[in-house]
């Protein structure tokens, strides 16, 4: 018998993940450990899979299942089974009394063949690597950890585990708060608060003087005002997070923000409302960057944006970041940002996801 650790891209559709079992226990596989993981090619599982014999005919069968025909498949140790979570809070309280030895645990947590310190001015040894073999994770303005791992890529889910580690040893900030005040890079200050039922009748207003043109590109759809129910949903926590923009000093909301929860695990949606005459100042980018700080603090690996080919705008912004862009059924447009990637890399004027983090905090 031998331990295996297989990864395979997984069809969106009822039953995709069944058919993936089914083949794995057709040729004897026992599934020991799965982790599901989001990376640029969609879903991805990881199996660790105890199979008795030669393991090439338990991928062949996977493959046949595989929408993209990929199928990895690397040797696993018996140390490597167990919980993720477990093994990632374990280290978060070693790190605790030693965070000097913060390589040793993020190659622990993911499972890579070298972790050393690094400049981050400097950044020896990511670009002559192969795609996704080495990836760096910032600690802090200067300094960062340089992972590498030869056998599997790393997935986006990944990156965001590293960088919620390295956070566990940070000094504490307690969460991002949501209402506050954000600035543009050209300096306008906006002030974020969370919508709630008394904002409905301000909401409604700020749809009305928007353009039929702006809102379509919002809502994907031909509506004038959002519905009661629509108003009930931003309102609502277990739905996820909708902030009204207002100009510091101000009253009325000339944008809305929204952060929602997926059924996709690790993936959020964010959505905007820009009124016409603030479109092109900024505020797009400005409240891109805020969300994807909270989606950090919430430990979301991945957010995701749905729009049209006409909302030149909004693609923009996400590919400032460094979403993957795919334009669907002819007019409409997916956009998956990576979260951990693009505090990292976020447009001109911010240093990183620390000062990223201690702005919208007051911090830095």
């Amino acid at each position: 018998m031998g331990l295996w650790r297989i990864r395979t891209a997984v069809e969106d559709r009822p039953g995709g993940l069944a058919g993936l079992v089914d083949a794995l226990a057709g040729r004897g596989g026992n599934i020991v450990g799965l982790s599901i993981h989001t990376d640029v090619t969609g879903v991805v599982d990881e199996f660790v899979v105890d199979i008795p014999d030669d393991h090439g005919a338990a991928l062949r069968a996977l493959q046949e299942h595989c929408p993209t025909g990929t199928v990895t498949a690397v040797p696993a140790h018996r140390r490597e089974v167990g919980d993720d979570v477990t093994r990632a809070l374990l280290l978060t309280a070693r790190l605790r009394s030693h965070p000097n030895r913060l390589p040793a645990a993020l190659a622990e947590l993911l499972m890579a063949e070298e972790a050393h310190w690094t400049n981050l001015t400097r950044a020896e040894g990511v670009d002559g690597s192969e795609p996704g073999t080495a990836m760096l994770v910032p600690v802090g303005p200067l300094r960062g950890v340089l992972v590498r791992r030869s056998s599997q890529p790393f997935t986006w889910t990944e990156s965001s585990r590293a960088d919620a580690l390295v956070r566990s040893v940070m000094p504490s900030t307690g969460p991002v708060p949501t209402d506050r005040t954000i600035r543009t890079n050209e300096g306008t200050a906006l002030s974020l608060r969370q919508v709630r039922e008394a904002d409905a009748p301000a909401v409604v207003d700020l749809h009305r003087r928007c353009s039929p043109e702006t809102v379509r590109g919002r809502y994907l759809a031909g509506m004038r005002e959002p519905t009661p129910q629509i108003l009930r949903v931003f309102c609502d926590p277990d739905r996820g997070l909708t902030l009204a923009v207002r100009p510091q000093g101000e009253e009325h909301p000339v944008a809305l923000a929204h952060l929602m929860y997926t059924l996709d695990p690790g993936v959020g949606e964010i959505a905007f409302l820009v009124e016409d005459g603030w479109q092109g100042r900024g505020v797009g980018t400005a409240l891109t960057r805020a969300l994807t700080v909270i989606a950090a603090d919430w430990g979301l690996a991945e957010v995701r944006a749905e729009t049209t080919l006409s909302n030149t705008a909004m693609l923009r912004i996400m590919r400032r970041f460094g979403a993957a862009v795919r334009t669907q059924e002819g007019s409409y447009v997916h956009a998956r940002l990576p979260v951990a990637e693009a505090l990292q890399n976020g447009p001109a004027g911010e240093s990183g996801r620390v000062g990223q983090l201690a702005r919208l905090m007051g911090r830095g």
